[in-house]
């Protein structure tokens, strides 16, 4: 199954670029194509004492400085580098072709666009693409990187590109630790190292404002530095839950021009993308507005539509991706109508390197078009992931191995920071399941951040989030100013039982399908404070769970701006509980309710599945405007909310056929009043 690409084809290739047929630039001189030419011209860099040349051939290269990067400034050293389209740089003194697995042993410089079987970079040998002129290396066969691999252009102009070709999914064995020959993709295993830098680009920014539906110009927050003409860019959705498939509504086109912070694209926006108020009468929201995402960089790894690859790292050393697009990666195969992924291969799987890994740095990175998980550090610690855009990704985009079963803990990383990241069209096949899919799968591990990412357009089925913390996984993140909206179901899904207490802080939530917090699984000590939640078409809160035995830091809600816009009948419910009542009860402090067309809480419980645990929960210090509470007719007997506020004074809401109290028919209940309650007495 194909993954779906909205995107026009790539723009022909520029006639006047240079190839081996015509004269090879290097260092900002001509030279003629000849194979020893270019070995004396690539020998050197500034400093460097230059290589004996052939007689016949000029020797200019002692007089050019060597090719810089705009990615960091240094120099691409070219020093020993020998060109890869002499045959004196090859063992058996043959350039390799399309039949050949090429086996570099020493510094080649890829001076030519070339076609291999394969490419096995040996321990201390080097893969370097020439940093000035743009160049395609495409192979059929494993690229295996035991040396080092550099790809690092010195100027925007220059494209490097690397793709796996004729690659079979339907054969691909999938799993364990070593190079599988059918299993064709990019291996970095022992020591090997992969450095790879694109041109510094900015990644994504939002727009500044709405933008109607059949507009090419896009205004934005912040000046698009780097885009270019032809770049391909994708528009997040933001239309409200009652707009129909809301998380599909994207807009997707080229760059024709930049200007300021003004984008101008080559065909108008499919929809509209409204800038969404969600600000409160508790002040705590703000406008949010649509991702703007550029896909396209100058470093691309890619497989081909209906051909995916991969890339496996298994090594002791830490990695360097910056501004690297990966496309068609993540092999999926037939399952009888629908497909399964490969176990094992990825995007970027960055597989089993404990602290080997420690220090790599996976920036500005793109991921796309991609038939398995995207972002996968697995049991790999100490790896930051900043400004990476996962984009149109089948299974969870950012996902670690998830526990074998409910009573075995998952696999630990640790130090892992995935920082302004976004998980953006997230999809299952086949669709209607995907149960707990999600953008970003928050394994277990320790020192684990994830701080100011977005989770938009999240298909998936029931319990499908944003964000997910997995049973069994059981990591406590540092989790601050992360956006989810716009995602099938819900915003952030948590099914754990756990003692360990998580808080979650500055989080927003917006137009999501299902709720902005849907909340499990029986007990545990989860902490949500100075968060929104507008929007949501299944309210604001799910609460499943209760506060976690023996704790004196119960399971809370602390200072949440919920704002219903409508979309949803209640802000806050409660499903048939199994949790133990005579623990702490959960929380709701300082939060402000508004904005549900019933009422901001309600136990809806109909009885259809067995009785209920009893419902306790302390409402204390909030704010509503609207109808308060709606108490079902089959929640526990003992069901026991306590409303402590300027309104309500101290009161305890029960069943409405409890015999005591005063009945309050717009809350279904009986209210008894509690003068003696204060926040944490049992």
């Amino acid at each position: 199954m194909a993954v779906r690409d909205d995107f026009p084809p790539d723009p022909p290739p520029d006639p006047k670029r240079l190839t081996r047929r015509r004269f090879l630039v290097i260092g900002g001189v001509g030279v003629a194509g000849a194979a020893a030419g270019a070995a004396a011209a690539l020998a050197l860099r500034d400093g460097d004492q230059p290589a004996a040349a052939p007689a016949t051939t000029a020797d200019h290269s002692q007089h050019q400085p060597a090719a810089t990067t705009a990615t960091t400034g240094r120099p691409v050293s070219l020093a020993g580098a020998k060109p890869w389209s002499d045959p004196d740089s090859w063992p058996r003194g043959g350039v390799p072709g399309p039949g050949d697995v090429a086996v570099v042993k020493r510094r080649i410089v890829l001076d030519t666009d070339a076609k291999v079987a394969g490419v096995t970079v040996e321990p201390g040998g080097e893969l370097l693409f020439h940093p000035s002129v743009s160049h395609r290396l495409e192979s059929t066969g494993n690229v295996v990187v035991q040396g080092r691999l550099v790809m690092r252009p010195a100027s925007a102009a220059v494209d490097q590109l690397l793709v796996f070709t004729g690659v079979d999914e339907g054969r691909m064995v999938g799993g364990g630790m070593d190079v599988v020959k059918g299993d064709v993709g990019l291996w970095v295993m022992g020591a090997g190292v992969l450095e790879l830098a694109g041109t510094p680009r900015r990644a994504w920014t939002r727009l500044s404002g709405a933008v109607g539906a059949g507009t090419a110009r896009l205004p934005l927050a912040d000046a698009p530095t780097g885009w270019r003409p032809g770049d391909e860019v994708v528009v997040a959705p933001t239309l409200a839950p009652d707009q129909g498939e809301s998380w599909k509504a994207y807009s997707a086109g080229r760059v024709r021009a930049a200007a300021g912070r003004t984008v101008t694209l080559d065909r108008p926006t499919r929809s509209a993308h409204p800038a969404v108020d969600v600000l409160t009468d508790a002040g705590s929201g703000r406008v949010q507005t649509a991702e703007v995402m550029n896909l396209t960089r100058n470093v691309r790894i890619e497989g081909t539509p209906g051909h995916r690859s991969h890339i496996f790292i298994r090594s002791s050393r830490p990695q360097t991706l910056k501004s690297v697009a990966i496309r068609h990666m993540g092999p999926r195969k037939q399952a009888e109508e629908f497909t399964e992924l490969v176990l094992g291969r990825y995007g970027l799987h960055i597989h089993m390197c404990g602290d080997g890994s420690r220090g790599s740095k996976v920036e500005g990175v793109v991921i796309r078009d991609t038939g398995n998980h995207a972002f996968v550090p697995h049991l790999s610690n100490g790896i930051a992931f900043r400004d990476c855009i996962s984009h149109n990704t089948f299974e969870d985009a950012y996902w670690w191995d998830g526990a074998p079963d409910t009573r075995t803990p998952g696999s630990p990383s640790h130090d892992i920071l995935y920082e302004r990241c976004i998980a953006s069209q997230v999809q299952y096949d086949p669709p209607f399941r995907g149960y707990t899919l999600t953008g970003f799968a928050l394994g277990r591990g320790n020192g684990d951040v994830i701080r100011d990412c977005v989770a938009v357009g999240v298909q998936g089925g029931e319990d499908a989030a944003g964000y997910q913390w997995p049973e069994g996984g059981e990591g406590v993140w540092t989790f601050e100013r992360n956006i989810a909206h716009n995602n099938a179901i819900h915003g952030i899904f948590t099914w754990q039982n756990t003692g360990k207490l998580h808080v979650i802080t500055g989080y927003t939530a917006y137009h999501n399908g299902g709720a902005g917090i849907s909340h499990g699984a029986y007990n545990n000590r989860y902490t949500y404070k100075d968060s929104t939640l507008y929007g949501n078409a299944g309210g604001a809160v799910i609460v499943h769970a209760d506060s976690w035995g023996g704790s004196r830091s119960p399971l809370q809600f602390l200072n949440l701006a919920c704002h219903g816009a409508g979309q949803s009948e209640y802000l806050v419910t409660a499903p048939r509980h199994h949790g133990d009542n005579e623990l702490p009860p959960p929380r709701f402090v300082g939060s402000a309710f508004t904005g549900a067309t019933k009422a901001a809480f309600a136990w809806l419980y109909d009885g259809s599945d067995g009785p209920s645990t009893d419902e306790v929960v302390d409402i204390v210090d909030c704010t509503f405007k609207g109808n308060e509470f709606l108490l079902g007719p089959h929640i526990g007997e003992g069901s026991r909310i306590r409303v402590q506020d300027e309104v309500h004074g101290s009161i305890i809401l029960r069943r409405a056929d409890r015999s005591s109290g005063r009945p309050v028919g717009r809350w279904n209940a009986r209210v008894e009043q509690n003068p003696g309650f204060r926040l944490g007495m049992q």
